[in-house]
């Protein structure tokens, strides 16, 4: 049986990525959850609450975590592969978070703010990862955070970009975008 909290965050979800965070009630969540307004207002407060609350608990930073500390090989070409690969999993599974966010984008910044800590956390890692290629001679002596910033950039915009069309499109290039983009990486930061 679903947590009340998830059926909320999921209704909510499901009527903001259809109509846009602002034209979003509180009332229609909870029409949507088949629960009280009062029962949405005990868990998360506020609308922008219920939307934090979603962005916390769809974090990928966790399983990233677990990625850098666990699943690393420190070989280039496998591990931006594996990076790239996890994080467009990871933003397929949360694309409802992401489009409510650049929907509302001019009207409530503070939705891009939210959004904006896990991608620190993530630049954050690869930047920790990239050193740590460079102290093992893996990989040429470069600004590590200028090369997370491009790599990461470069999997957003392609991300971001599909999303915005149709679904087939994703499916149909992804693999396609991935090797080539890794093949460039690996060709220019390879010792």
């Amino acid at each position: 049986m679903q947590k009340t909290s998830d059926k909320i965050l999921h209704a909510a979800l499901t009527l903001m990525q259809d109509k846009g965070f602002q034209a979003v009630s509180i009332k229609e969540i909870a029409q949507q959850a088949d629960v009280s307004e009062m029962t949405v207002f005990r868990h998360f407060k506020t609308k922008m609450g219920v939307f934090e609350s979603a962005v916390e608990k769809f974090s990928y930073i966790p399983y990233f975590e677990e990625i850098f500390s666990n699943q690393i090989v420190w070989d280039l070409e496998k591990d931006l592969t594996l990076i790239a690969k996890s994080y467009f999993d990871s933003m397929n599974k949360n694309r409802a978070i992401f489009l409510i966010a650049i929907q509302e984008r001019s009207d409530f910044p503070e939705l891009n703010h939210v959004i904006v800590k896990n991608t620190m956390q993530l630049k954050n890692l690869i930047i920790a990862y990239f050193t740590s290629m460079q102290e093992k001679n893996q990989m040429k002596e470069t600004n590590a955070e200028a090369q997370a910033i491009i790599f990461l950039t470069t999997l957003y915009g392609y991300f971001s970009s599909t999303s915005l069309w149709k679904d087939h499109f994703l499916h149909e290039w992804e693999e396609s975008f991935l090797t080539n983009t890794i093949q460039l990486f690996c060709e220019a930061l390879k010792k």
